[in-house]
């Protein structure tokens, strides 16, 4: 009797779980209209950002890429024993 529990258990788990993914093949992108209300920024490369710190930085040492934050690229440079973060905003 419990084998039997159990089976009809297991068979009914893989529909639980197809039931809650919903409809296979839905569109979850967001629709034209959505798209054309929000447009997108171009994004600058790391590259270009890092030629634009560089030329805020003037003379101080590269040292690094902090990487990507709240849509700004940060460089790390060194200028006589200080060391200090530039951000360049990453929108065009």
């Amino acid at each position: 009797m419990s084998v039997i529990l159990v089976a009809a258990l297991l068979a009914a788990a893989p529909l639980q779980a197809v039931a809650q993914d919903g409809p296979r093949g839905s569109d979850r992108r967001p629709s034209r209209e959505q798209q054309q209300q929000r447009p997108e920024r171009p994004q600058m490369s790391s590259a270009e950002a890092q030629r634009i710190a560089q030329s805020r930085a003037g003379d101080a040492r590269f040292v690094g890429y902090r990487g990507f934050q709240n849509g700004s690229h940060v460089f790390t440079f060194e200028r006589d024993g200080r060391v200090f973060n530039v951000s360049v905003d990453a929108s065009r």
